[in-house]
């Protein structure tokens, strides 16, 4: 039997043996005392819920979030968004993970293109030695262009890290031509590092957190990477030290959002609001392209945005096929 993408899956529609990228599992008790598994399961075409009752504890152990299963079961509906009623779920090798894995919007070649350029475009020659030092190291470099940005709220996906890099500092750049008071290679410098931690705080196959993500954050693992590198380069200026740290640090901008320093130059000021703005942005256009589409004006509550998202009136165009391949229900 052929395989069935995400995307295509509809309501009513038998499965058999069909196999998934496991992105998410949650075993639990009902009130009435049986055992539920509910499951993410994904390929690159989008995801999609899984619900199973009665599940033995060894069922579930047996299956290992990021590795491939083989599901059979029926496409139902829960709250509006497609689900399905699992029968049967197995632990199974992907041949091609690839298939699996949802990619990023732009080819990654092509944003890599982008980056080596903005890298080239450093003229600082403290920044230059510090940004070659660290992306200049293939395994970062690869690491860094192909991982998450997130779990789920936006740029979840196989380069998604790059993607929004590179936003942010098309952003960042922009404002430096607003304010010439910016220092144009910091601004640029510290958009491209702000999220390096990132690279060991995800999964690059789950895209859960690691054990450092949930420990450390992204933010002091970035800032660590970046201190030490520092370190290893000579007669490199205090000065701009304590500004790149501290504008990694400080880049969620509030300590009530994992910043253990509030944004306190200019620089710092400036990669806060467009991480923020290109983060936002792209999140309420995921939240958007996953919603169901029967549901009025507005989408159902984004948590990330605090508030239902607004996409018209009904006779708004409907979302493309593109944006219909990027549809995942929220994970748990």
């Amino acid at each position: 039997m052929a395989r069935i993408p995400v995307a295509q899956l509809v309501l009513n529609m038998t499965l058999k043996k069909q196999p998934f990228l496991l992105r998410d599992k949650i075993l639990s008790t009902t009130r009435v005392g049986n055992t539920m598994l509910r499951v993410i399961l994904a390929d690159r075409t989008g995801t999609v819920a899984g619900v199973m009752f009665d599940v033995p504890a060894h069922v579930a152990d047996s299956l290992a979030i990021g590795s491939g299963v083989e599901v059979t079961g029926k496409v139902g509906e829960f709250r509006d968004q497609l689900q399905v009623s699992l029968e049967r779920i197995v632990p199974t090798d992907l041949t091609n993970l690839e298939e699996f894995l949802p990619m990023a919007r732009r080819p990654l070649e092509e944003m890599r293109a982008e980056l080596d350029a903005l890298l080239a475009a450093i003229a600082q020659p403290d920044l230059a030695r510090l940004l070659d030092s660290i992306l200049g190291d293939k395994d970062i470099y690869d690491a860094f262009t192909r991982a998450p940005a997130a779990k789920v709220n936006h740029h979840a996906c196989i380069g998604g890290l790059l993607e929004h890099t590179l936003a942010v500092a098309r952003i960042a750049l922009t404002a430096c031509d607003l304010y010439p008071e910016l220092d144009r290679d910091l601004v640029l410098t510290v958009a491209l590092l702000h999220d390096l931690g990132k690279i060991h705080a995800y999964d690059p196959v789950s895209f859960q957190l690691t054990e450092e993500g949930i420990l450390w954050t992204h933010l002091y693992r970035g800032a660590s990477m970046v201190e030490h590198a520092i370190d290893a380069l000579p007669g490199f200026s205090p000065e701009l030290r304590l500004r790149v740290v501290h504008a990694i640090l400080a880049h969620h901008g509030r300590l009530e959002h994992g910043s253990p320093v509030v944004p306190s130059t200019l620089e710092a000021i400036v990669l806060h609001y467009a991480d923020n703005l290109d983060g936002d942005a792209r999140g309420a256009i995921d939240h958007m392209a996953r919603a169901s589409t029967d549901g009025g004006a507005f989408t159902d509550l984004s948590m990330m945005h605090d508030t239902r998202i607004y996409r018209g009136a009904s006779d708004w165009p409907e979302s493309t096929e593109a944006n219909a391949a990027q549809r995942q229900p929220p994970l748990f």
